[in-house]
């Protein structure tokens, strides 16, 4: 598939986003959750807002086309850094595919019995994880890169590594419910998920056109 890398990032951006909110919003004004601002309040989680009949159909193919784009997304920035010669190991694209694998699971068995309780509780942190580390991974390698704005190459950088960190820290929090406010895995969620998008709005206007 043949499509403009700074398209890839919009895409990347906008996409899940659209995807989960209006996913939520169908969901409540069907009852199926409740309503409130999830940013905020945490009444609901993401997976939650898409699993159920008839959203998860709107929910489930989206979110599969959000992987496919974030899989090319992840192999032309690798092909990016290869052609500037910019010393870049094989590892950092499988770590990005990786994560898109896990990702890709996740919204096959959402809401499928005990396989979405295996990928609800370990594979989706396995998906942010390797996401993560991936955006980290490639940030570094992105300010040696001569098309990125400079006034950008740090900042995407130190981003990328402030949301590794945050993830890190908040990560004992959400598995251990050791925080004692109503909904706070949600509202982490929410946040986060959030977060992690930002990273290629950045990307997007850091590109040059050419």
């Amino acid at each position: 598939m043949n499509v403009n890398l700074k398209h890839l990032c919009l895409i990347c951006f906008l996409l899940p986003l659209f995807t989960v909110i209006c996913s939520y919003i169908w969901s409540a004004n069907l009852n199926l959750v409740n309503w409130c601002f999830p940013n905020i309040d945490g009444c609901s989680s993401i997976s939650r807002a898409g699993r159920y009949y008839p959203v998860k159909f709107f929910f489930k193919p989206l979110m599969f086309v959000y992987a496919i784009f974030l899989s090319i997304f992840w192999k032309k920035m690798y092909d990016l850094l290869r052609n500037e010669n910019i010393p870049i190991s094989k590892l950092y694209l499988l770590t990005a595919l990786c994560s898109v694998l896990f990702l890709a699971l996740y919204i096959i068995f959402l809401g499928e019995g005990n396989y979405y309780r295996f990928f609800r509780q370990i594979g989706i942190f396995i998906f942010i994880f390797f996401t993560v580390l991936s955006q980290i991974l490639y940030s570094i390698k992105l300010k040696k890169l001569s098309c990125f704005n400079y006034k950008l190459k740090n900042k995407q950088s130190f981003y990328a590594i402030c949301i590794g960190v945050i993830g890190l820290f908040l990560l004992p929090f959400v598995i251990f419910e050791i925080v004692e406010i109503k909904n706070f895995k949600n509202i982490v969620s929410w946040n986060y998920f959030f977060l992690m998008q930002i990273y290629f709005l950045i990307i997007f206007f850091g590109l040059r056109k050419n």
